[in-house]
């Protein structure tokens, strides 16, 4: 049964001139809406195209399906209205519809109706707002295998197996006599525990893909940071120039690299010996960037000796891990550069890629490079938990079964 007994309706699809739009109603007045609309009743999962009126004004030529209770989206009767995307059109139909009973659709009201209506379970529920959102290839696939459910098909049968290993637990506490300690397998639960491991390992990926990776762009003043921001964004969005310093505060933009949504922070050159005080704040940005980064590009420049600039925006970089890109590799490199950049740091680079943003040299492998670090090395098609509740519900459960 429905968890409400009013109506609801809304526009399905974005605000805005379009060729068609979607409206949608379901309730227990929804088959008569239909009916009053169109002026004669409308068959089950069957596509009519007809003409709706109200109070005698013709509103448009449309095609009505009816989905009846409880096979629909919602677990409702359900009416999906196609009408032509005219927001003066889409407008009308709504206010016609609310006088024949209905109300206006609170945000994300059917896919409520569609969960608490036993349609689909939380994880699909959740997963229609990943679909929408979805901000790369990757993301989507991944979005599309919750939402056909197969991160709750695994969580189902795990949960089945807990339920079963209890009712053996209970049967031992219960009939001592009759049941043996032996029934109650401990390997079951290590086996358990090891499943939850498995999905709370691929977490962090599967929070990537779903929100997105914030990566840093780290160096002295004039490595090379804007330019390559340009050459990933494929669009010139930060001012390039010869003058150190041209950068005086952080600059954020999105891209997908190689399936993965990122979100460059461009930061103003890191340098101690500024006395500017403009630049002295584009400079604690850009630490403040850093701690809060899931990954640091540390720009180099490999034409020339380091400096201590240099070591000033390497120590920057703190325990954050990061990628030594060596920049302007079109320019006669400086051999020394790269060795002596990976002796001062003691804790390890991801890699290190030696790029060229004028010629485009290496940006492939440093595309890689990230790719690879935030989705750790996690196959294309692999099952992954995206969310922190997700997470926290399984922490939970884990905690329980190492406790029994």
């Amino acid at each position: 049964m429905a968890f409400e007994k009013d109506t609801i309706t809304a526009c399905a699809t974005p605000p805005g001139v379009s060729a068609l739009a979607l409206i949608r109603v379901s309730g227990p007045k929804t088959s008569g809406i239909a009916k009053q609309l169109a002026g004669k009743a409308i068959p089950a999962r069957s596509p009519q195209p007809t003409h709706i009126r109200f109070q005698d004004k013709e509103l448009d030529e449309v095609v009505l399906t009816f989905w009846p209770n409880p096979n629909s989206y919602t677990g409702e009767d359900l009416l999906e209205i196609s009408c032509h995307g005219n927001p003066l059109i889409v407008e009308t139909i709504l206010q016609s519809i609310l006088a024949l009973g209905a109300r206006t659709a609170r945000p994300g009201e059917f896919t409520e109706r569609a969960f608490l209506n036993g349609r689909i379970d939380l994880t699909r529920a959740e997963a229609v707002l990943d679909v929408l959102h979805a901000r790369s290839e990757r993301a989507l696939q991944a979005a599309h295998r919750a939402l056909a459910g197969k991160l709750g098909e695994k969580l189902l049968a795990e949960r089945e197996r807990i339920l079963q290993l209890l009712a053996r637990i209970e049967a031992w506490i219960d009939f001592p006599d009759e049941v043996a300690e032996t029934a109650v397998d401990k390997n079951a639960l290590v086996a358990l525990m090891t499943a939850i491991d498995t999905l709370l390992a691929g977490a962090r990926t599967g929070m990537v893909l779903r929100d997105g990776a914030r990566v840093v762009l780290m160096g002295r003043p004039n490595v090379g940071k804007s330019s390559l921001l340009n050459t990933l964004l494929r669009h010139d969005r930060a001012i390039v120039s010869p003058i150190a310093g041209t950068t005086r505060d952080t600059l954020e933009e999105s891209a997908d690299i190689l399936g993965v949504p990122v979100r460059f922070i461009d930061t103003a050159g890191i340098t101690d010996d500024s006395t500017d005080v403009v630049e002295q704040l584009g400079v604690a940005r850009s630490r403040t960037a850093a701690a809060h980064a899931d990954l640091a590009l540390v720009l180099i420049d490999s034409s020339l000796p380091l400096t201590p600039q240099d070591h000033v925006a390497l120590a920057a970089r703190g325990d954050l891990p990061a990628i030594l890109v060596l920049t302007k590799t079109d320019l006669p490199v400086c051999a020394p550069t790269i060795d002596d950049a990976l002796q001062l740091r003691a804790t390890p680079f991801v890699a290190n890629v030696q790029i060229s943003s004028k010629s485009g040299l290496g940006i492939d492998l440093l595309q890689q490079a990230m790719a690879s670090h935030l989705l750790d090395h996690a196959p294309a098609h692999d099952m992954r938990v995206s969310n922190s509740r997700h997470v926290d519900a399984l922490q939970r459960c884990r905690n329980h079964l190492h406790d029994a």
